[in-house]
């Protein structure tokens, strides 16, 4: 399809009411008058495989050119960000024995089941811990002073005191402790089972309240300046009908070195617990007047290696030039390189001249400038 275009974009741009081969040669005679390459070497700024031509007047109108003028617009006033539902690391809870020791029952047993603050998750038979009651029992007989540091020594190991109070009720060591929750919430993790044998390095359970939630968008570092972080924002949550809306909490003071973005951190309230940590979301930042350079998107042309629009050079040259660009609104491409306000690119017809920009580029074909 390619070499198709390619072979008959001559006949386009020369067509003129006369067959083009009249003349003996393509590119000679009448067609010559109508079109000539401009040297491309004459240009460092134009892009590899490309060349600057020339288009008549009478030919631009034949093919339908048109042009539009790069100008200062204002885009849009947000500024749009990938982002992802989370724990909020405030309230969240890591589960650990402070003793080891086997797990004699579980009150709590699965993942996603909600606990109360106080709440029964576990009891542990342990050696260290019988041996520590044993000899607070002793010490009450005896002494005030050590029976005061044994009974703190349980509550340091987060023995609840309605316990300790119960062994100085008995007179004798409970066979097993229960662990409560420290907080109320949602199990989201558990690593622990009966018969289990429990170190204080392991994680038993990891609970967190979900009432409240941190959406963290990835705002890229060249757009991090134009962010109102006093405004509110939009956020898309997948599986959600209704946007939700939130200030911005705290933008974090790193870049990524990988994907060149910053953390934005917005904090939600969740209580019907429609925002699970692992939701994907798209957001819409506030973003702070001011006005950007830019163009109809229709003109770039996206070789896969670069992005390339054509300038209009006078007396009917075309120049392509590389340019970078950023944000796509509302039909607009902002231009972050390559070209200067009131540069006027080519909207329409702007395939038809490429192909000729790289045909000339390529140099002499069959019956185009051919001998």
């Amino acid at each position: 399809m390619t070499r198709f275009v390619l072979a008959v974009l001559p006949a386009i741009l020369f067509a003129c009411g006369k067959d083009p081969s009249a003349t003996g040669h393509a590119g000679h005679g009448d067609a010559a008058a109508t079109t000539a390459a401009v040297d491309h070497g004459a240009h460092a700024d134009v892009p590899e495989g490309h060349a600057e031509i020339e288009i008549p007047p009478d030919r631009q109108q034949l093919i339908g050119l048109a042009l539009a003028p790069a100008e200062r617009t204002a885009l849009d006033a947000v500024v749009r960000a990938t982002a992802v539902v989370q724990v909020d690391e405030t309230r969240e809870a890591h589960v650990h024995s402070k003793l080891m020791g086997y797990v004699r029952a579980l009150q709590v047993n699965t993942v996603g089941q909600r606990v109360r603050k106080g709440q029964a998750l576990y009891s542990i038979y342990s050696q260290e811990l019988l041996v520590a009651q044993q000899e607070y029992l002793r010490a009450r007989k005896f002494s005030t002073d050590l029976a005061a540091a044994a009974r703190e020594r349980l509550r340091l190991w987060d023995i609840p005191e309605d316990q300790i109070l119960e062994i100085e009720a008995r007179g004798a060591p409970v066979e097993a402790i229960v662990v409560r929750a420290p907080i109320s919430g949602t199990v989201i993790e558990k690593s622990i089972v009966k018969g289990h044998f429990v170190e204080p390095d392991m994680m038993l359970y990891r609970i967190a309240d979900l009432s409240r939630v941190w959406v963290i968008a990835e705002v890229y570092e060249y757009e991090l300046n134009r962010v109102d972080r006093k405004g509110t924002v939009t956020i898309h949550v997948e599986g959600l009908a209704d946007p939700i809306t939130a200030p911005i909490d705290y933008v974090h003071p790193t870049v990524d070195p990988t994907s060149r973005t910053v953390k934005v951190r917005i904090v939600v309230a969740n209580k019907a617990g429609a925002l699970r940590p692992g939701n994907f979301a798209t957001v819409e930042l506030p973003a702070l007047g001011g006005e950007l350079l830019t163009i109809p998107e229709e003109a770039v042309i996206d070789t896969g290696l670069r992005q390339v629009v054509y300038v209009a050079a006078g007396e009917g040259r075309f120049r392509p030039v590389e340019i970078e660009v950023g944000r796509r609104v509302g039909g607009r491409a902002e231009i972050r390189r390559g070209l200067v306000e009131g540069d006027q690119v080519v909207v329409s017809a702007q395939f038809l001249v490429d192909s000729e920009s790289r045909l000339r580029a390529a140099g002499p074909t069959p019956g185009h400038g051919g001998h």
